[in-house]
C-alpha cells in the first residue's frame, strides 16, 4: 500500500475537537449545498449559514470557495478509496476478469450514489488543488491494483505491474473526463466502456 497521502487544502489544519467538529460541519454543509444547487449558485455565505458557522471563521480553515469545494473532494474521494480498497482487498482470490468487474460495479454504483462527487468532478477537476488530491488517489489506487496475483501468476514484476496499472487508471480518468461533458449521464455505457478497456488492456498480459 502506498504512503502517499493527499495533499490538504486547507488554509489551517484543526487540532481541537471543537475546531474539527466545525470544520466537519463545514465540509457536510457544502456537500449539502452540491446536492441542492449547481456550483455556481453555491456561495460561501449560503455554506455558512447552512453549517451555523460565521463566514470569517470558515474563511479560517478555507481561503476560497475552491479551496473547500477541494476539500470535499478529498473528503469524498477518501471515502471512494476505502470502498475501492475493500473490493480489492476481496478479489485476491479470484480471476484477474472477476476482480475487475467487483471492483468497477462497486465504483461505478459510487458515482451513481454521489451527485455532489460528480458535481465537483464537472467542475473543479481541472483546478491545482483538485489536481493534486487526484494523483494521490491514483497512485494509491494503482499500487492495491498491482496486489492481485494475476500479475505474479504471468511473471509480471511488481514494479511493472504498477506501472501498467497507473496506465490504465489515468486511461480510465480520461474517458471519465470525456464522458462528463455530457448533460445526461450513461452510466452502463460508461461502465461498459471501462470494462472493455480495462479488461482488453490487462488481457494482452494476463492469462
Amino acid at each position: 500500500m502506498s504512503d502517499t497521502q493527499p495533499a490538504s487544502p486547507r488554509r489551517r489544519v484543526p487540532k481541537q475537537a471543537r475546531a474539527r467538529e466545525r470544520v466537519a460541519r463545514i465540509l457536510e454543509a457544502t456537500r449539502a449545498e452540491l446536492e441542492a444547487r449547481p456550483v455556481a449558485e453555491i456561495t460561501i455565505e449560503d455554506i455558512a449559514l447552512r453549517a451555523g458557522v460565521p463566514v470569517g471563521s470558515l474563511y479560517q480553515y478555507f481561503g476560497s470557495k475552491t479551496a473547500l469545494l477541494a476539500a470535499v473532494a478529498e473528503r469524498v474521494m477518501g471515502e471512494a478509496d476505502a470502498l475501492l480498497a475493500r473490493q480489492l482487498a476481496g478479489c485476491m482470490e479470484v480471476p484477474w476478469r472477476e476482480a475487475v468487474d467487483r471492483v468497477l460495479e462497486a465504483t461505478f454504483g459510487f458515482y451513481r450514489d454521489s451527485p455532489h462527487y460528480r458535481q465537483l468532478l464537472r467542475t473543479i477537476r481541472f483546478t491545482g488543488e483538485f489536481a493534486e488530491i487526484t494523483a494521490a488517489s491514483n497512485e494509491r489506487v494503482a499500487d492495491w491494483m498491482s496486489l492481485h496475483p494475476g500479475f505474479a501468476r504471468a511473471g509480471i514484476p511488481r514494479d511493472h505491474a504498477r506501472v501498467m496499472c497507473r496506465l490504465i487508471v489515468t486511461a480510465a480518468n480520461a474517458l471519465q473526463d470525456r464522458i462528463l461533458v455530457d448533460e445526461e449521464l450513461d452510466f452502463d455505457a460508461w461502465l461498459e466502456e471501462t470494462r472493455r478497456m480495462v479488461q482488453g488492456y490487462l488481457a494482452t498480459y494476463l492469462a
